[in-house]
């Protein structure tokens, strides 16, 4: 029972965050990143695993990540000083795509939770 509560709990943020995503530069992105691990959430909280579309979300997660992962070095290795919360600005790319990686690898996290719940 404490599982589903969790998957409840993990879809209905994921939902609301892929509505937040809506006044995004890229809204398309990330309403379908968030809505697809809410949707995976919800389905987990139904008892319904289905194993192959999760691990298609954790790759997209992943690869992601790993294309974003440069500027996150960037940032942490060139521009330290500057915070993620500073405001998006065309000279400073890293910033926003730090945030990016920063969402898919919570989103990776939510896929791989839904991934070994629904092993048990």
């Amino acid at each position: 029972m404490v599982k589903r509560i969790i998957s409840l709990v993990l879809a209905l943020l994921f939902a609301l965050f892929a509505y937040f995503q809506f006044n995004d530069p890229d809204p398309a992105i990330w309403v379908s990143i968030y809505g697809y691990v809410a949707v995976i959430g919800f389905l987990a909280f139904m008892q319904k695993f289905y194993k192959i579309p999760t691990l298609i979300g954790i790759l997209i997660c992943g690869s992601g990540m790993l294309y974003l992962l440069p500027s996150v070095y960037d940032w942490l290795s060139n521009h330290s000083d500057v915070s993620l919360l500073y405001g998006m600005a065309p000279d400073k790319p890293y910033i926003e795509e730090s945030r990016e990686c920063g969402g898919l690898f919570i989103a990776l996290l939510g896929m791989v939770y839904f991934y070994f719940q629904g092993k048990n």
